[in-house]
């Protein structure tokens, strides 16, 4: 494997371990005549790393695929069979109007770790109906011969550029390490941001793409009018042009991971030394980071990028985390004169996403979700431990979301994905989707819905128990149960909960007469803890679920610390 890519991956290794995806064999073929999606009641899958919406139709990605509702989530299309898409790992969503854009991808063994892989694009003109793909962008491959002999691909390949008739530019010829991480379209063009293949675009459907130059690190500006050639040192009459080479695994301005475009001309790209904007449709840029304004925007690595638009106001809001230099900081910014000046928040958190409500702006992050109506001046959060607004319910001292009907929490911290319909705001988490009302009538995050995958058990006298075996300093183990009854009675049941330990000593009861409906299952939560509040031993534990007069149900769960 060429030198290039080697550092690239080592660079990927190293920085990104946010979302984990299960290696899937890429389908170089497929047939469209077998069945394309399922109708579900409930998500693919609790990790929820994407939400893109367009109208009223909401998009996810999870672990375990794309889906779709049309219904604010209370039911879901499933395209995690459709053998279009080249595996379950769901890297960038784009929608625009019927035209969905899909990035995929996996993970490939790589000495002692793993990589992410590019495994392409899928892509639909009409809601999903009928899905394209695509594969990821794979540069022609020239062969040398190395030092010692063997034959690999020359590392660049030459592009024109302006005045520069042969600009070097790095060469993928592999499409591990290369993984587009942001998608986004305009008036027919669409724009792909990519780690190690840069910033790309298509203008035939993923047919050919070409490739945009950035700004090197040392440039703050890029224009066709830029001599981007020198001569050697020894070169004293000038007769050996020797031209730049854009070498993404040495700039960190090439190495992609957002992109926006807002009409056929004004287009925003962040990367990892900051973040980009054009107004000619990527000719001409013009770079800001954390070094070359007077105002900068807090990080120089830049993983989303959107658009708020209320009243007359236009703001371009980007995510900030540390790349490089020690000055940097994690937290958001955002710009209402094209980039000219930044306004910084959320100094120190780690944010992901954006997604907005006239001129309320709501932010995923690390720490929770956090709503602001005023542009930063001031902030609401939700955060499980922390929450400052009602909607919650406690659990070993701290606070999760929690949905009243179907008794299901949230119990993690991070947001990873935020999207908005009307006065819906949705949320994605590794925990599960749901969403609140944002209102007059009803107070930011005092109420929810939420929507979990669970296997359904259909009636009584059968439960589970999951994560098993669970560690209560890292997370809370459900107990999954029915009360539906074979006499199919509407009627309420009362429910109770004990857990035992291996000498059928009751160390814990979770519920006591309950009343729970018959039309849904249940999760009931426990956090490891007896009835005097301390951590139990590790070892193995039973738990009892007794509905009405019916006969137990027992279940096994093991404690690990």
């Amino acid at each position: 494997m060429r030198r290039a890519n080697i550092v690239t991956i080592v660079v990927l290794a190293f920085i990104f371990n946010h979302f984990v995806f299960s290696q899937v064999k890429f389908l170089k073929s497929f047939s469209i005549d077998q069945l394309t999606e399922e109708k579900q009641q409930q998500p693919p899958s609790n990790s929820i790393s994407h939400i893109a919406i367009y109208d009223t139709t909401i998009y996810i990605g999870t672990g375990r695929g794309l889906a779709k509702s049309t219904d604010g989530g209370r039911s879901w299309i499933s395209y995690q069979s459709n053998p279009a898409f080249a595996n379950n790992g769901i890297y960038a969503i784009a929608v625009r109007q019927d035209a969905i854009w899909v990035s995929t991808g996996y993970m490939t063994d790589v000495g002692d770790g793993s990589i992410q892989t590019g495994s392409g694009y899928t892509y639909s003109h009409d809601d999903g109906k009928n899905w394209t793909h695509v594969p990821q962008p794979i540069d022609t491959c020239i062969e040398i011969i190395t030092a010692s002999g063997k034959k690999g691909c020359r590392d660049y390949h030459y592009k024109s550029y302006g005045i520069n008739d042969s600009v070097r530019v790095t060469a993928v010829t592999t499409p591990i390490a290369n993984v587009t991480y942001d998608i986004s379209m305009a008036l027919g063009t669409v724009w792909i941001a990519s780690w190690s293949s840069s910033l790309r675009k298509s203008t035939n459907d993923g047919k050919t793409w070409e490739q945009v130059l950035l700004p090197l690190d040392y440039q703050d500006n890029l224009t066709p009018e830029t001599e981007l050639w020198y001569f050697s040192a020894t070169d004293s009459m000038h007769q050996d042009t020797l031209f730049k080479f854009f070498d993404v695994v040495n700039n960190n301005n090439l190495k992609a991971f957002s992109v926006l475009a807002l009409d056929d001309g004004t287009v925003w790209c962040g990367t990892a030394g900051g973040v980009n904007r054009s107004t000619d449709g990527g000719v001409n840029w013009t770079k800001f980071n954390r070094q070359n304004q007077a105002s900068p925007i807090l990080g120089n690595w830049v993983i989303a990028i959107r658009e708020q638009r209320f009243q007359n106001i236009q703001r371009i809001w980007i995510t900030n985390w540390k790349a490089t230099n020690p000055d940097e900081e994690f937290g958001v910014s955002y710009t209402e004169d094209n980039g000219r000046t930044w306004k910084n928040l959320l100094h120190g958190v780690r944010a992901y996403d954006f997604a907005f409500k006239d001129s309320i702006a709501y932010i995923a992050t690390e720490e929770g979700l956090y709503r602001t109506p005023d542009g930063g001046i001031t902030f609401q959060k939700i955060s499980n431990g922390a929450s400052e607004v009602g909607g919650a319910l406690t659990v070993n001292n701290s606070v999760s979301i929690f949905d009243p009907e179907s008794r299901q929490v949230i119990t993690s911290s991070r947001f990873i994905s935020v999207g908005v319909i009307g006065d819906t705001v949705f949320v994605g988490t590794d925990d599960g989707f749901a969403r609140t009302i944002d209102n007059d009538e009803y107070l930011f995050g005092s109420s929810w819905k939420i929507f979990r995958t669970f296997q359904e058990i259909g009636i009584s006298n059968t439960t589970y128990a999951y994560p098993n075996p669970f560690s209560p300093n890292l997370e809370l183990v459900r107990i999954h149960y029915s009360p539906k009854s074979n006499n199919q009675s509407f009627v309420d049941r009362n429910v109770s909960i004990d857990i035992f330990d291996f000498g059928m000593n009751r160390v814990r009861t979770l519920i006591q007469d309950a009343k729970r409906s018959t039309t849904m299952e249940y999760d009931e939560l426990w956090d490891g803890r007896d009835d005097q509040g301390k951590l139990v031993a590790n070892g193995v534990y039973f738990y009892m679920v007794r509905i009405n007069d019916d006969g137990p149900s027992y279940g096994k769960i093991l404690v690990i610390q």
